[in-house]
This record gives structure tokens, C-alpha cells and sequence, in this order.
């Protein structure tokens, strides 16, 4: 009788195959990709109407060193009711423009032109950058798990908001501020998404926080804390198993060096052409208002300087040319005097918390509505007065911006607490913690954003100075809910 096995013949079944990941190139083009669209969305690139910023007369430091001359009835381009939409192409029309990051894309973009050129040029090449930027930084994050490139949204959400990407059609030196903020936010997501030993993902990452830091300062040099930050990062941030301490210092130190010449440099075109502008602005929109009449003497000023309190150098009543006390403390020393009102603020500390708290409110009108989204008609003509009190130049004109919006006043400062409370408590809140640090980053740096732009300026244009800092409140309230989900889902695990 033949006998045979059914083990013999039997086959085992297979294991389960596991699901073939995607390559981490897909994940960063696709992550790419769904940015760029995002700014192209809200900003309304496809569409008859983009979304810009309307030019409050600073446009011109900045386009008229990439060669434009704006196409319009009166060849201006400033208060015009929108933004100006066409320019003519040409040598640059002046021999000083702004030192700006802002300035290299925008003579790049006019190489993409012919005879005529518009911000909507701009607008699509900062959509394609900061597609690559955040395109690389998911490729980086994900290094330590297809899922974690996610982490690079935190930074990117924002500008689904026009608040934030309109600026990208415009030609103010913050739209570089903005890509060089977005650049440092998705190279620390990628820090925070990745581990020491995935040594080439962190090198790349802590370029983009360099990067982004450089540019930012570059743009405008009121955004230095954005280099500090990025800096502290790079310094921070352990590479490799072998002396992992090495490698972020050194990157560190790099971008520092790399930032003194062309942050000197703009700290000296600012003393040369705007410095009694900033000493006016600092001592009577805010000094004077905040500390009172005490504080003229302080400053060197007389008694009757007094009735200047709350005007900005180029608004409210016509300047006391020719009076002494003004043409010396102003004219004459705006460094000294500057320097004086920073010793009253520093010797009065509520008037500099006060002071600071402007400026922190301030960030809930970073939408900018006296500046229009909207292409100006074609026959529009500059307008000479502007719009002197959303500007801060003129009181009481800020204080009843300030008190019209229905934005809760007190919760930036309130999130700023928060966030630095969170990134304090850091290390007892498990894998929660690296949010908090990121929270407690972005919020710490808005913070600084603040301080500079009043310390730099006063409440003059405080609305436009203090908008980065807005758009880092947005990613510090976005890093604090990922410190929230992330314990929640730890806590249920």
C-alpha cells in the first residue's frame, strides 16, 4: 500500500507582503507641489484678480534697483487705491537701492520678462521656491518615517491665508522676510522629525534653518531675531553617533560669519538715510506717549516738545523745521537721542511693557486692510496722504485702530506666555516636548520681532513692521496644538 505525506507535498501560505512605501523623492515632490498650489490658491494666481499688497511708498527702495518704472499715469506707484500692475523693464533708476534678499529675486524675475514686468511674476517664483524649500524639508523629515514628513505643514498652513502669501505680490522687502521665516520653520520641523543618526537628513534640515535665517535678515534687518533663532538651532542640534556635538556648532558659526557683512551693511545704510526718521518716530509715537511729559528733558528735548506727542516723522502737523531744539536733537544727533529714548523705555519698565504690548496687538491686524489686495485701476493717481493713522503716525488715530477690531487684544500675548511656559516644561512632556520647543522657538522670536520693530521705529507703520511676527504667532499656536495631539495620542497608547 503506497503511502505518501501531505506534509511532503504541502506548501506553506506566504508571509503577508508589506505594502511597498513610496520613495522618499515622491514625498518630498508631492509635499512641494501641494505648497506651491497652496500660495497660488490664496493668492489668486489663476485667477483675473491676484491678491497683492498695495505700496505705501517704500516699494520704490526696492524696484527701483531691478530697473522698474511703474506704468502708470503719473509714474507712481505708491497709495494708488491696489497694487500697481505693470512696470517698465530698464536700467535701475537708482544708484542706492535697499540691500535686500527681496531685491536679488525681484531683478531674477525680470529676466523672465520681456519689455514689461508685474508682481504676479514675483508672486508665482516665490509659489515655486517655497514649493522646493518645503519639497526638501518633507524629503528630510522623512527619513525617520514617510508619515513624519508631515511635520513641515506646521510652518506651511499659514499662508493658506492671504494675510500672509499676498505680500508675495508686491514689491516690499517682506515677501524675502516671509519665504527666508517659512525656510527656518520647515528645516526645524525636519530637526524635531528626525534623529541624530539620520546624519544626512539633519544636515539638510539645519541648512534650511540656516538658510532661511540668512534670507530673512538679508531682507529686512529688523528681522535678526530670525537668525538668532536659526543659529541657536544649528547650534543646538546633535548630527551623527560619532561627536555629534560637532557638526551644529559648526554650521552655526558659518551662517553668523556669513551674516556680518551684509547685516553690517544694512545697520549702515539705516543709520545713513533714516536715522532721524527712527530717533522722530521712536521718541514722540511712542516715548512721549507711553512715559509723558517727564520724559523731554530726558531726551534733550524742551518743554514744548510736547505738543508733537503721537506725530510721525512724515505725517500729522508739518515738522518745526528750522527750530533749534528740533534741528539739533533730531537732525543734528538722531543716534544720541535714539539712544536716550531706548534709556527712558529701559528706566520705565511698564511704559516698555506697555510699549511691547502695542506691538504685540498689532499682529492681530496683520491682514493690513489699509493696504489693498487689489490691482489698482489703471487711471488711478498716487494718492499724497495715505492713510497716516492706521500707519500709528498720528494720535489718537492708533489707539482707535487698535480698539475698532474685534480680534481679542490680549491673546498674542497670551499665546506667547503660553508658548514659552510650554517650552520651559520641555523635557517632562515626553515626545510632546519637541513641540513645545517649537512653540516656545516661534514664539520667543515673534516676541523679538516685536521688541525690535518698536525700539527700531515706535508705533510709526507698527501694523507692517510687527506682520512676520504674526505669521510665527500662527506656527506657534499650530506647534502648541501638535504638543497637545501628540500627548493625547501618547496618553491613549
Amino acid at each position: 500500500m503506497a503511502t505518501g505525506t501531505a506534509d511532503a507535498t504541502a506548501t506553506t501560505d506566504p508571509l503577508p507582503r508589506r505594502r511597498a512605501r513610496p520613495p522618499r523623492w515622491l514625498v518630498g515632490v508631492l509635499a512641494g507641489l501641494a505648497a506651491a498650489l497652496l500660495v497660488v490658491l490664496a493668492t489668486r494666481l489663476v485667477g483675473a484678480t491676484p491678491l497683492g499688497v498695495e505700496d505705501n511708498g517704500d516699494g520704490y527702495r526696492l524696484f527701483c534697483g531691478a530697473g522698474l518704472t511703474p506704468l502708470t499715469a503719473d509714474g507712481y506707484a505708491s497709495w494708488r487705491g491696489g497694487w500697481t500692475a505693470d512696470y517698465a523693464v530698464g536700467p535701475p533708476t537708482c544708484e542706492d537701492p535697499v540691500p535686500s534678499s527681496a531685491l536679488l529675486i525681484a531683478r531674477a524675475t525680470t529676466a523672465l520678462t520681456g519689455g514689461t514686468w508685474s508682481p504676479v511674476v514675483l508672486g508665482w517664483t516665490y509659489a515655486v521656491l517655497v514649493g522646493l524649500v518645503v519639497g526638501i524639508g518633507a524629503w528630510a523629515a522623512s527619513a525617520a518615517g514617510r508619515r513624519r514628513a508631515l511635520v513641515v505643514a506646521i510652518p506651511v498652513l499659514p499662508l493658506a491665508a492671504a494675510t500672509f502669501p499676498r505680500f508675495f505680490v508686491s514689491t516690499y522687502s517682506e515677501p524675502a522676510g516671509l519665504l527666508g521665516a517659512v525656510t527656518a520653520g520647515v528645516g526645524v520641523a525636519a530637526v524635531l522629525a528626525t534623529r541624530r543618526e539620520h546624519r544626512a537628513a539633519r544636515i539638510v534640515a539645519l541648512a534650511l534653518t540656516a538658510v532661511g535665517g540668512l534670507v530673512a535678515t538679508t531682507a529686512k534687518v529688523a528681522y535678526v531675531p530670525l537668525l538668532a533663532a536659526a543659529v541657536l538651532v544649528c547650534a543646538a542640534t546633535a548630527i551623527g553617533t560619532v561627536r555629534p556635538r560637532r557638526a551644529g556648532p559648526a554650521i552655526a558659526l558659518v551662517t553668523a560669519l556669513l551674516a556680518v557683512v551684509p547685516v553690517t551693511a544694512a545697520l549702515a545704510r539705516q543709520q545713513q538715510f533714516y536715522a532721524p526718521v527712527n530717533a522722530h518716530n521712536l521718541v514722540f509715537t511712542t516715548v512721549l506717549l507711553e512715559v509723558g511729559p517727564s520724559a523731554t528733558p530726558l531726551v534733550g528735548l524742551p518743554p514744548e516738545a510736547v505738543e508733537l506727542t503721537g506725530n510721525g516723522y512724515f505725517n500729522g502737523p508739518p515738522r518745526p523745521d528750522g527750530v533749534p531744539w528740533w534741528e539739533g536733537a533730531i537732525l543734528g544727533r538722531p543716534g544720541e537721542t535714539r539712544a536716550a529714548a531706548l534709556v527712558v523705555l529701559a528706566e520705565h519698565p511698564s511704559a516698555a511693557a506697555r510699549a511691547v504690548g502695542v506691538g504685540l496687538q498689532a499682529t492681530t491686524l496683520a491682514d493690513l486692510p489699509y493696504l489693498d489686495a487689489l490691482p489698482a485701476p489703471a487711471t488711478a493717481l498716487s494718492s499724497p496722504d495715505g492713510h497716516p493713522g492706521w500707519s500709528g503716525a498720528r494720535q489718537p488715530d492708533l489707539a482707535q485702530v487698535l480698539q475698532d477690531t474685534r480680534r481679542p487684544p490680549w491673546l498674542p500675548s497670551a499665546l506667547v506666555v503660553v508658548a514659552l511656559a510650554a517650552a520651559a516644561t520641555a523635557r517632562w512632556q515626553g515626545r510632546a516636548g519637541r513641540w513645545s520647543l517649537a512653540a516656545g522657538l516661534a514664539a520667543g522670536t515673534a516676541l523679538a520681532l516685536v521688541v525690535v520693530a518698536v525700539a527700531g521705529d515706535g508705533y510709526f507703520e507698527v501694523f507692517k513692521h510687527v506682520w512676520l511676527a504674526a505669521y510665527l504667532l500662527a506656527v506657534s499656536g499650530l506647534a502648541l496644538v501638535g504638543a497637545l495631539v501628540t500627548a493625547v495620542v501618547r496618553r491613549r497608547e
